[in-house]
């Protein structure tokens, strides 16, 4: 079962109502006091359960001023004829008692709070109770099974930016350990208790030898609970000295913990059976910038195997793909409101602003970047890579890269005017243009802006151009678009071939471009060798090599100290 989506009204700062997709976890960025964590906290509350678990406060968390009751609604999706058979066998026996069908998997929960805080859920916005008793009190029956059990499948942890190490060592990492103890000593506790009635029996003798033959001394587990029984274990860490983990850096520390998420996560999974969603705050707090790409490799890890919802003010920790982020903002009526973003640059320039932070301060940089003109540009090379067997095309530098669009050439030329100062004497970076007219210009344009500022800007080292003339999609075949424009000549703004028969530069209406080259590796994926990608495998060559030349460039240039250069003056391109 996954949470797919959410949609929050009247709860705390938050009072029309938001929405926000989930299915593949997302980040939420914006300045301090606009409501990512009240997001958060919505989330957890939507499974409190029949018996207000989690605490619902109608002073505390309906919106201020308001007299509607707080309404969260969540969109779920499970596996019908799989694991969530039995989640689904009630949702039908619910729709039949109301004489309605379901018509697909997915599950609507919707939760409000009465005057009294009472929780109240529904499966559907437009509840058909039979009329008849006896079969109205199945249905409430079957309803709030089917409630407890969407709830009790999942397990919620929310970690508060606010909360020490130790305080979330002992509740998140701690009782796992303790379980896995106890597993382990279960098929010794007779043995163990013998010994102990043995010390008890030694204690009585020598009470009784005492004249106290009434008091008898005995030794019990707490509770029968072997969990009770362990009641710590020391965290050591080596780096190469063996310290406990409290007495390392609180850098390390958060490292620490957040490494333990993923195995928190599998145990939850293999032992329980619960589908798991971590709610963080922050989670770059208290890192030192070098612990901030090995926090989210590990974070990255996490959302592979939960749900992941996490707050930030780090522009590392933005993810590349904009629809795993929101901004949340405080409008004029200081309420809570959420938006999307339509590329990264957008994102982490909205985040820069919500901080006041200059763009020299973080760009969410690897060590290896290469920044491509739009999200379509994007996905050809990361579809690309994963067609390439990296035996035969090692292309070490381009494979460890992180593939940056921009949004459109004008975007490209835009941020490399006001960032390239900067970023080309810490890190190896890579543009790349397009063939076409408007590449072509704005490489030159960039090319004699920087050599105003004596800034090198060279072919095959600092940008990589396309086929001559063309267009990123012009690295296929000639014949394939040929023969798409065949069928799809709508798809093409301009289009012609010569007397010959060889294709034309062509241009693509933007609205198409995804399509058109959906169709291209469409009939890559068909073909049996790769005869296809001879232009596309010069490009991604060129592109390793100025990756080469940078790193090779920076270790003989780069000190340990941050390098600080002068803004350049704006230009229009």
């Amino acid at each position: 079962m996954e949470l797919k989506e959410i949609r929050i009204r009247n709860f705390r700062t938050v009072e029309q109502e938001q929405s926000i997709a989930l299915a593949n976890g997302i980040t939420l960025v914006g300045p301090n006091s606009s409501g990512k964590t009240n997001i958060l906290k919505a989330i957890k509350i939507l499974f409190t359960g029949f018996e207000n678990t989690l605490g619902y406060n109608r002073v505390q968390d309906l919106t201020f001023g308001q007299k509607n009751r707080t309404s969260i609604v969540a969109q779920f999706q499970g596996e019908a004829k799989g694991i969530d058979k039995e989640i689904y066998k009630q949702v039908d026996e619910l729709h039949k008692l109301q004489g309605t069908k379901r018509s697909n998997d997915l599950i609507n929960l919707s939760l409000y709070f009465t005057e009294a805080e009472t929780p109240v859920y529904n499966i559907f916005s437009n509840v058909k109770r039979p009329t008849d008793a006896a079969k109205n009190k199945t249905y409430s029956r079957i309803h709030r099974q089917l409630v407890t059990q969407i709830i009790d499948s999942f397990c919620i942890y929310y970690v508060p930016a606010s909360k020490s190490i130790k305080q979330l060592y002992e509740e998140l990492l701690a009782p796992f350990l303790r379980q896995l103890a106890a597993d382990a000593f279960e098929p010794h506790i007779a043995a163990m208790l013998v010994q102990v009635d043995e010390v008890a029996a030694r204690l009585n003798k020598q009470l009784h030898d005492a004249g106290l033959k009434n008091l008898n001394a005995s030794f019990a587990i707490p509770d029968d609970s072997l969990n009770k029984l362990l009641t710590n274990f020391n965290s050591i860490l080596e780096d190469p000295a063996k310290t406990p983990l409290y007495e390392k850096g609180m850098g390390i520390q958060s490292t620490a913990l957040i490494a333990s998420f993923l195995w928190i996560t599998q145990e939850q999974k293999r032992r329980n059976r619960k589908n798991v969603i971590w709610l963080l705050e922050e989670p770059e707090s208290y890192l030192h910038p070098e612990l901030s790409m090995a926090c989210l490799k590990l974070l990255n890890e996490l959302e592979k195997e939960s749900l992941v919802v996490k707050t930030t003010h780090s522009l590392s920790f933005v993810p590349q793909d904009p629809n795993k982020t929101k901004g949340v903002i405080v409008n004029s009526d200081k309420r809570t409101e959420v938006s999307s973003f339509k590329t990264y640059a957008d994102a982490t320039n909205a985040l820069r602003r919500s901080l006041g932070v200059r763009f020299s301060d973080f760009y969410n940089l690897d060590v290896y970047n290469v920044f491509v003109e739009g999200p379509s540009d994007r996905e050809v090379f990361k579809w690309l890579l994963g067609k390439l067997p990296e035996p035969s095309y090692a292309l070490p530098y381009l494979r460890k890269a992180q593939i940056l669009d921009q949004g459109g050439v004008k975007f490209l030329g835009g941020f490399l005017r006001a960032t390239y100062a900067f970023i080309h004497k810490e890190r190896a970076c890579v543009a790349v243009f397009d063939g076409d007219d408007a590449g072509v210009k704005e490489y030159r344009d960039l090319q004699q802006f920087f050599g105003q500022h004596s800034i090198p800007f060279e072919a095959n080292r600092d940008f990589v151009v396309v086929r001559n003339k063309f267009a990123l999609e012009g690295l296929f075949p000639d014949a394939w678009i040929i023969d798409i424009e065949s069928h799809h000549k709508s798809w093409f703004k301009t289009f012609s071939v010569d007397a010959s028969g060889e294709l034309s530069p062509f241009d693509i209406h933007d609205n198409n471009k995804s399509q058109v080259q959906n169709e291209l590796m469409k009939r890559a994926n068909d073909e049996t060798d790769l005869s296809w990608a001879d232009r596309l495998i010069v490009v991604c060559n060129a592109i390793d090599n100025a990756l080469e030349i940078q790193e090779k460039r920076l270790s003989k240039t780069q000190t340990p100290k941050a390098i600080i250069a002068k803004p350049l003056p704006s230009t229009s391109s």
